[in-house]
């Protein structure tokens, strides 16, 4: 199947029609993540902005932060991206017990190629239901969620697909092409199906799909969280992925670089974000970022 790829500004193309600014400074395109923070786009795509690039971000948006995925050579905190790159997957490459799941899924699940309006339509409870087993913020919620899935749509690259039990949509997933490797940008199920194992069949069969029929270079599944989300990650390893090492680095403005830089300050914000932490999201990020931009150079 041939598959209209994307690139750096397609993909800033498409955040920006989602209402997100983007701004551009050399090759680099950067979008707002919230918070007042901004990260580099598409956010898997290793960058080397210099000095003066970030400065221009910071000047052009006024933003307290910058976020983005580093050559393992560059600064920042020693990190990984989450890749599957085995031409010959199949599940013969997944462990007895991972094979059991996938074969127990593909019999219970229908997978095919769903349109983003039928996801749309009939997705929202899988994307409540994740959102909620992970105690992580509905970055999706209200009119958003519309807007998604009209705009990938509309977009080169954007595929859905999902895995449907007894009619029901248990489980989605969205992918996105580049030119020599795919993003699986978001991946959803409901949790009353999930004894049917629908995400162990989707992700192994676009997996498959993208690696053995379209020889795509490789599959991204995210990169490290600023949050502690193990089982999650445990999950995409034990269905064939591996961690492919980078660095990520987190710059703060200046004016707040200065005073974060002091050793008792930064301690007592991390500290007092570590507390906070367990009563949102906000604060378990505000703490990994502390974490990421306390990072020198080679540090691992």
């Amino acid at each position: 199947m041939k598959v209209t790829c994307l690139d750096a500004a397609g993909y800033a193309r498409f955040l920006e029609a989602l209402g997100h600014r983007v701004v551009r400074a050399g090759e680099t395109y950067w979008y707002d993540v919230g918070g007042r923070f901004y990260m580099s786009a598409p956010p898997f795509f290793v960058v080397r902005p210099d000095e003066a690039q970030l400065d221009d971000v910071f000047r052009s948006t006024q933003c307290i932060g910058l976020r983005y995925p580093a050559p393992l050579e560059g600064p920042g905190r020693r990190s990984y991206q989450i890749v599957c790159d085995d031409p010959d997957y199949g599940l013969e490459k997944l462990s007895g017990n991972n094979r059991s799941k996938v074969r127990r899924g593909l019999k219970r699940c229908r997978i095919e190629a769903t349109p983003m309006d039928a996801i749309a339509t009939h997705g929202r409870r899988a994307h409540e239901d994740t959102v909620g087993r992970q105690g992580r913020d509905g970055v999706l919620g209200g009119e958003r969620w519309r807007r998604f899935f009209e705009v990938a749509a509309q977009t080169p690259g954007f595929e859905g697909w999902g895995a449907w039990v007894d009619g029901e949509l248990a489980a989605f997933l969205v992918s996105v092409s580049f030119a020599d490797s795919v993003e699986f940008l978001l991946a959803r199920s409901r949790s009353d199906l999930l004894s049917a194992y629908p995400n162990n069949a989707l992700i192994f069969s676009v997996t498959e799909e993208m690696l053995r029929q379209r020889k795509v270079g490789s599959i991204t599944f995210g990169l490290e969280s600023l949050e502690p989300v193990g089982p999650l990650d445990q999950f995409k390893f034990g269905i064939g992925y591996a961690q492919r090492p980078l660095r990520q680095r987190v710059v703060f403005h200046p004016l707040l670089r200065g005073v974060l830089g002091i050793e008792p300050v930064r301690r007592g914000v991390l500290a007092f974000a570590d507390w906070r932490g367990e009563q949102g999201v906000f604060w378990r990020k505000a703490a990994g970022l502390l974490r990421f931009a306390g990072a020198r150079e080679g540090e691992d």
